[in-house]
Order: C-alpha cells, then structure tokens, then sequence
C-alpha cells in the first residue's frame, strides 16, 4: 500500500501559516481530512450558527487545497473509525495536527486517538496551534515562552500538493444533528478569504477609533477587529495578526496588541487543567449557587425587563457577537443578580457565540461568577452601564423594540414611568424586572463573603494563583510581609490577573 501522512485539520482552517501541513508534506504525500464529529456538534455548547461557520470556513479551505493540487477530504463520524478506514486503503506513516485545547469530549477524543495511533505504530506530530503548552507548565517561565513562539517566523503555503485517489466526501446534511432553530442572520461568513477582508479593513479603516469604541455596544461592532471567530476557528493565525499590528506603531495598535496577549493566558488554564469546563476553580464553591430554568430562558431570551441587559442578550442572539465588556455584564448578572450555576448560563453563552473558545469562554464564565478566588469580583450594575455605554438609549431603542417611544430619561429605568404617567407604563409591553438588582447585588456579595471566610479558603487560593495566576510585576513577585492578614493576601491575589 502507499505511504502517506493524514493532515488532520481540527480548528485550524487554513494553509497559510500551517506549520502541521508544513511538515507533513517532508516525506511523503498527504491526505488532508476535515472530520464533522457528531458527538462534538451535538454537545449544548455548540449550535447551528458555528455550524455556518464552520461549514463555509471548511468549504473555503478545500478550495484552497485543490488550488494546489489536492482538495480537502470530508468525513462524518467518529474519527478513530475513520482513521481506520484510511489505514485499511494506505500504510498510513503519521498523522498531522495542530495542538487543540477544546472541550472535554475533544480532550477525551485526542487521548483516545493517541492511544490508537500508539497501538498501529503510527506517529502522531501535534504542533502549536497558540502559544499554549502541554506538559507540567511552569507559569514563572511562561510569557517568555509566549513572546518566542508568537514572534516566529510566518510559514508560507506550499506551492503543490500531489493528489491522493480517494473519495473526497462531502458536508453532511445538518439534519443529523440536534440543533434548534437558530437564524443568526448578523453573523460574519465564515473562511479565510472573509477573514482576511475583514482584518484588512479593520487595520485600513478601524484601527484609530479602536480605543474609543470598544466598550460601546453598538459602536464596537465595527471598531472592534472582530477576527474572534476567524481565530477561534483557525482561519487566521494569531501569528499573522500580530504581525500586521506591528506594522502600526500607534497606542491603538499597543492597546490591541495587549488584548491579543491575553488570549492564550487563558486558553493555558484551560489546558493545565481541563475539567475547569465543569468544576469550580475554588472547590468551596461548588454547589453555591441553585439552577433555575425559568430565569435561565428569560435571561437567555433577553426578557429580563433590564432594558440594557435585554438589549445586548437580543443583540448578540442576532449577530452571534457582542464586545467583553457586555459578555461580562451579561454574566455577571446571571451568576450574581440571578444566582444561576455559571455551568448553565455558560453553556447558554456558548451556543450563541460563533467565536465559542472554551479556554477563553469557560476561564471568564468563571471569573464574572467570582469563583475563580485570584481575580476581583465584579457585580456590574446593568443600569450604569446603560447609562455609561449607551447614554441616548439608542442601542435600547433598536433591540427592544417595545420601549422606543420611551423617552430618554427613563429609557434604562422604565418602571420610573409609573412615578409620572401610570397609564403611560402600563401601556409598554415589556417585562417587569425579574430581579430586584439592589437586593440581589447585596445578597450575592453577602453569600460570596461567607464563603471567602471559611478556614482554609486563602491556602487554597494562593495555590489556584501558583497554578494559573498571571505573572506581573505586582505586588506577588515581592517577598510576602510576615503575619500577611487575608485582606492583604486577597489584594495580591486581586493583582494576578
């Protein structure tokens, strides 16, 4: 039988900057495979909206290979199963890939996989996909290890690929999955070519005004970069991006490049320790918190009678993006205002953003929940942020409908209405508030105190930082003052991240 290699493709859509495909084409031809995973896609994590992505990204990428001599081959299934369907027609050498850190059942899958490909003999070469490392990970040592890896050398697609005869597949229908109904009709397409348009626009046209939209809802849909999704998806290397930010030497492009840092930080937390998917970083807060699915679909659905909370909720149902600082707010008042398991409100998260990175999502679901004990609690107060972010109201008006006829001074507080004109409020059909924000915010600093108070709950903490924790040049890096008092400690560890 001939030898070849499989190039595996997982999250990392592309053949520009591939070092996996680089590498794989030096002793022998290959067979690119791209393998939908019907027990990944059926997890309530994912959704019919990165399945468009996703789909559009891998018809793109098999474009590309047959540009140079070999499309992209399509399967359906398990992938050990295929993988043996391959083997039983070629003398397979190795197998290719980049290095994923997904979620559990992609962490379960590539262990068992590595198994297998030990039991045929059969090399399997994982590259870096990020700058994220496997192995016992030693976070004094990490940024420099980041900034090496992050300043290599671009690889360049190969010039020819010698086609491989074998059945190419096709996508399969989304039928076979169990996906709800789900539009997203304002999400981007998906793909290299869309990925790139999009990252050339925002360093021509979007780069200077950066800084000043970011926070805005509304205004950060065009100012953000918005390549999450072509990151996350592998459409485009973290590599390439930084290498088109140092061309511009503003405080935009600074500020940027410093959001950019912080995405394989998290993504390593993720990677040291996989089951922060389903388990508190702190074990004292497990079980905290009550599951409550009437509160969960308001939420989700965006009927919290919270106008701005509503608004973005509504927003990102539509687009499949929404900027961080309203991914923060949105949880934090499922998780505090609402005392929702961060597990269910996360999953709920996931399935709405097209860029879903559970290193990222999972890491900051934790942290807007305060169960992560080395970063400062947040209770975002949903009315300020209106207020601060959306001080006309106009990005209310536009996603909750029922209030734009309300007039400014009460559009982020509407049930003031009923201090002035009762007739007027009883008219608006929009949801009473489902909460009381005061109350609730007092009650969940009050829970969250209790369990900080617990003996022991500070040991545990500088052990999560010694883990997982940043590694700045704060007051951690000194040598510790004696009789440290918990408030002391707390501060440090506040500084982590």
């Amino acid at each position: 039988m001939k030898d070849i290699n499989i190039l595996w493709f997982k999250k990392d859509l592309r053949i520009d900057e591939n070092e996996a495909l680089y590498e794989s084409l030096k002793d022998n031809d290959i067979l690119p495979i791209y393998i939908f995973e019907i027990e990944v896609w059926n997890q309530k994590t994912h959704s019919r909206r990165q399945w468009q992505f996703c789909k559009e990204s891998v018809l793109d990428l098999r474009n590309s290979l047959k540009e140079i001599g070999q499309p992209l081959i399509i399967r359906t299934g398990n992938v050990i199963n295929i993988f043996e369907e391959i083997s039983s027609k070629f003398n397979v050498v190795g197998i290719y890939s980049h290095q994923e850190t997904g979620d559990w059942v992609t962490y379960k899958r590539d262990k068992e996989v590595k198994l297998w490909a030990a039991n045929k003999k059969i090399i399997w070469r994982e590259f870096l996909q990020f700058s994220v490392f496997r192995g016992n990970i030693n976070r004094d040592d990490w940024s420099k290890k980041w900034k090496k890896n992050t300043e290599r050398e671009l690889i360049k697609r190969p010039l020819r690929i010698s086609p491989i005869d074998f059945d190419i597949g096709e996508i399969p229908d989304e039928k076979i999955f169990s996906f709800k109904k789900d539009e997203c009709k304002g999400s981007l397409k998906g793909g290299r070519k869309k990925g790139i348009e999009r990252m050339q626009y925002f360093f021509n046209e979007k780069l200077n005004s950066y800084s000043k939209n970011i926070s805005s809802p509304e205004k950060s849909f065009d100012s953000c970069s918005r390549l999450s999704p072509y990151i996350s998806w592998g459409c485009i290397s973290l590599k390439e991006i930084f290498y088109k930010a140092n061309l511009n030497k503003n405080n935009n492009s600074i500020m940027f490049k410093s959001r950019l840092t912080w995405h394989c930080h998290f993504i390593q937390k993720l990677e040291s320790e996989p089951e922060l998917e389903f388990c508190d970083f702190h074990p004292y807060f497990k079980n905290s918190r009550t599951k409550n699915t009437e509160l969960l679909l308001l939420w989700s659905q965006g009927n919290t009678g919270y106008p701005f909370i509503d608004a973005c909720m509504r927003s990102l149902n539509f687009n499949g993006w929404i900027n961080f600082r309203m991914r923060a707010m949105l949880m934090s008042f499922a998780s505090y205002n609402l005392w929702l398991p961060w597990q269910d409100s996360g999953s709920e998260l996931a399935n709405k953003f097209v860029d879903y990175e559970p290193g990222i999502h999972w890491n900051q679901c934790q942290m807007q929940s305060g169960t992560t004990s080395i970063n400062t609690n947040r209770i975002y107060n949903p009315i300020k942020q209106g207020k601060d972010h959306d001080p006309e109201g106009e990005f209310i008006r536009k996603w909750v409908p029922e209030l734009k006829n309300v007039a400014i001074d009460f559009i982020h507080e509407p049930w003031i209405l009923s201090k002035f004109n009762c007739d007027e409020y009883a008219k608006l059909e929009y949801i009473k508030p489902i909460v009381d924000i005061s109350k609730t915010s007092r009650e969940a600093r009050k829970k969250i105190q209790e369990i900080t108070q617990k003996k022991g709950y500070w040991d545990i903490s500088k052990k999560i930082y010694l883990k997982h924790g940043s590694r700045k040049k704060t007051a951690l890096n000194k040598k510790p003052k004696k009789n440290n008092n918990k408030k002391q400690i707390q501060h440090e560890l506040n500084l982590g991240i």
